[in-house]
């Protein structure tokens, strides 16, 4: 792994976990349920062009797959949560009622 690589992967990872909203994609996982699931597997956000103004191929390639590859891990997981917390309370309404 060469110093450019590496360096795009951190800054990818970097604003990919400012970028996304994580409350946005529990509420989608609360509301859409499975739907939400599939919106989060097939939506990917691109990073804003202005973050790869100036920089070589190499670092663009490997900036943006990070960038996708993360915001997509991200939202899966988070809708995932969305998804899981009714599941969770409602076990718990019917064992503790």
């Amino acid at each position: 792994m060469n110093n450019d690589q590496h360096q795009a992967e951190i800054t990818a990872e970097q604003d990919v976990q400012s970028d996304v909203s994580k409350f946005l994609w529990i509420v989608i996982g609360l509301f859409a349920n499975i739907i939400g699931i599939l919106i989060a597997i097939v939506y990917q956000p691109t990073p804003p062009a202005t973050r790869l103004l100036d920089k070589s191929e190499e670092y663009i390639t490997f900036y943006t797959d990070t960038y996708k590859t993360r915001a997509r891990t991200i939202q899966l997981n988070y809708a995932l949560v969305g998804f899981i917390i009714p599941a969770v309370l409602t076990f718990f309404f019917i064992h503790l009622v």
